[in-house]
């Protein structure tokens, strides 16, 4: 099964560095520009699939590539964004002056960053694998279009890539960045350890 993941176009959380997280913050006009682009390049890839996380964001997306390619959205909540609790709707600058112990180890360590409320990277990466196979074992189509987060996208990229969630920050994804995912039906099934986590003070 051949693999393809695209974050959603541009919100204005994405402008403001706002955790926008679960919110249902639609695109904004420049992410609508950019679905309708992303819908021009997936043309070429002969996706048979696609499958979106339930936000609107996503399925604002996921709608107007699908749209141009001839085919329906699925949603699902296995490829939706990472729970991000008591940061949910904060700022970047409010998260680091809120959180400033928490912060410092999420850009530093970020998996081993564990707070009440929040998904941590190894809950997030778990999610999305499992529903990955999920998609798998239905068998419809061969080549499959994701529809999804910044977030998502990391930890599915580090798994197929076989390196460890401390290397999260490392991967750039772009506002309606198509990314293709390599990986095989047997890597897909394996158990990958992460390493330990580091369980933050409880706010």
């Amino acid at each position: 099964m051949n693999w393809f993941f695209l974050r959603h176009g541009q919100i204005n959380s994405n402008l403001n560095k706002v955790y926008s997280g679960r919110s249902d913050e639609p695109l904004n006009a420049r992410g609508i520009e950019q679905a309708y682009q992303a819908a021009e390049l997936i043309k070429s890839k002969s996706i048979d699939r696609v499958v979106s996380s339930p936000l609107a964001r996503a399925g604002q997306t996921a709608t107007i590539v699908a749209a141009a390619n001839g085919l329906k959205v699925s949603f699902d909540q296995a490829f939706n964004e990472m729970v991000f609790g008591p940061w949910e709707g904060l700022s970047e600058a409010r998260v680091k002056q809120q959180y400033p112990l928490e912060w410092t180890l999420w850009n530093s360590q970020p998996h081993r960053l564990e707070l009440r409320g929040r998904e941590t990277l190894q809950q997030l990466q778990t999610r999305v694998i499992a529903g990955m196979r999920h998609i798998e074992a239905e068998g419809k189509g061969n080549t499959i279009l994701v529809v999804s987060h910044v977030a998502v996208i990391r930890v599915v990229a580090l798994y197929a890539q076989d390196r460890p969630l401390s290397e999260y920050k490392t991967i750039e994804v772009d506002n309606c960045q198509l990314l293709p995912v390599k990986i095989t039906d047997e890597a897909l099934h394996q158990s990958r350890r992460q390493g330990e986590s580091l369980r933050a003070i409880p706010r």
